[in-house]
């Protein structure tokens, strides 16, 4: 069966854009579990290319946590990963009314999207590409 990949297309909302580094975020997910992910592709038997969409619902309180993590999708195990994600992004700035910080909710859509054949051999190629010339850099 198709990996599932999580393609990470976050639509953040202009506080988290503006208030966070992307380079921090994206650092949190580089290292997916993609075992985790094929085997969910294969326990619910989905094919090459779809996509699932989860729409997640946080909290950001007075100190920065992400609380209160909510997911609703077609299906639990995109929910849970979808938690799983949210529960990874970095400490935040609170949003603040009035000079104080104040605890604030958010909406964060997350896709998931099957991995066809082609897709799975190129991210393989490109993956052992990088990891070659990471070892040819450590050598010189």
């Amino acid at each position: 069966m198709k990996k599932l990949i999580i393609i990470l297309t976050f639509l953040f909302s202009n506080i988290i854009i503006g208030q966070n580094d992307l380079s921090k975020i994206s650092e949190s997910f580089k290292n997916p579990n993609k075992n985790r992910l094929d085997s969910i592709a294969r326990k619910l038997n989905f094919k090459g290319g779809e996509t699932f969409k989860v729409m997640t619902i946080f909290t950001i309180d007075e100190n920065g946590n992400i609380v209160d993590i909510k997911a609703r999708s077609t299906h639990q195990a995109f929910e849970q990963e979808a938690i799983r994600v949210i529960k990874e992004l970095p400490k935040m700035n609170p949003a603040i009314l009035n000079g104080e910080k104040i605890r604030q909710k958010y909406s964060l859509p997350i896709v998931f999207k099957v991995e066809t054949e082609s897709e799975r051999k190129s991210r393989k190629r490109k993956e052992k590409r990088k990891k070659e010339k990471e070892l040819r850099k450590r050598k010189l």
